[in-house]
């Protein structure tokens, strides 16, 4: 996984810029229907699930798209990130009170805003043992 991680840096920022067009195409959608599972006692949204993965991986991907080539990334370039992912999770969910058949969720942004923590901390420990592999190198 690594090696893969190593390999697709460079083309990092296509890959940020592509799936942030992905979450507001489908941001954009009226009427999407919300996915559940229903059990005995209750049920349980799979939208704040997916609301997790999506907004995980674009901030894996725009923390990998602005790492250095020692896979070091500073503290103030992190923190810059994610509160620039963490506006764009917000501006996303204000944006679908505009779309017909959509609304705004505070739910929908915790999970957005608790995906982006979520990679911060995996990207900092995968980041520093890449480094760490590299140094080695």
């Amino acid at each position: 996984m690594i090696k893969l991680i190593i390999y697709l840096r460079p083309f990092a920022r296509y890959f940020l810029i592509g799936w942030a067009v992905i979450i507001i195409f489908v941001s954009s959608l009226p009427n999407i229907p919300t996915l559940k599972i229903h059990t005995a006692k209750s049920e349980f949204r799979l939208d704040y699930l997916m609301h997790f993965c999506e907004y995980g991986l674009l901030a894996f991907i725009a923390f990998l798209s602005f790492v250095g080539k020692e896979f070091n990334l500073k503290y103030k370039k992190l923190l810059l990130i994610t509160l620039t992912l963490i506006v764009f999770a917000i501006l996303d969910e204000f944006h679908q009170k505009l779309i017909p058949g959509r609304s705004y969720n505070i739910r929908d942004i915790m999970s957005n805003v608790t995906g982006i923590l979520a990679a911060a901390l995996f990207s900092i420990v995968i980041f520093r043992k890449i480094g760490k592999r590299i140094s080695l190198i």
